[in-house]
């Protein structure tokens, strides 16, 4: 090969290294690029991940209270219907009671019943306007 060859060969071999190198040079930059648009959308997802997690955090709290509610209301009914149930057999005896007086006066048997008079008796008074 000639000192000509050689020199031609070595500037066509310099060019095509200077052309490999502009193209890494142009990856390097787009890989940057996209680098920085990743970094960018990961910070953005990590907020929107904490939001998230601060909104789950509030939600399940509400339920927690929520379901104190529920206990509660449900422990204030079933105390309402025992005593409702309570009240209900009271006056279901009362009036068993009263019926049964009504229907026998004499029986004794059964006993008066409290704040209930007897029948009245014949009065007799003690001055006589006469």
């Amino acid at each position: 090969m000639s000192n000509q060859q050689l020199i031609d060969n070595g500037n066509r071999m310099m060019d095509e290294t200077d052309e490999v190198i502009e193209r890494s040079k142009k990856v390097v930059h787009d890989t940057v690029n996209v680098g920085t648009e990743t970094a960018a959308v990961l910070k953005a997802q990590t907020e929107q991940m904490s939001r998230i997690v601060n909104e789950l955090d509030s939600i399940h709290f509400s339920i927690k209270k929520a379901s104190q509610l529920v206990k509660e209301i449900g422990r204030q009914v079933a105390t309402d219907k025992c005593i409702m149930a309570l009240l209900f057999l009271i006056v279901i005896g009362v009036i068993a009671i009263i019926i049964v007086k009504l229907v026998n006066p004499n029986n004794k048997d059964i006993r008066d019943i409290p704040g209930l008079a007897p029948p009245a008796m014949s009065r007799r008074l003690l001055w006589n306007p006469s």
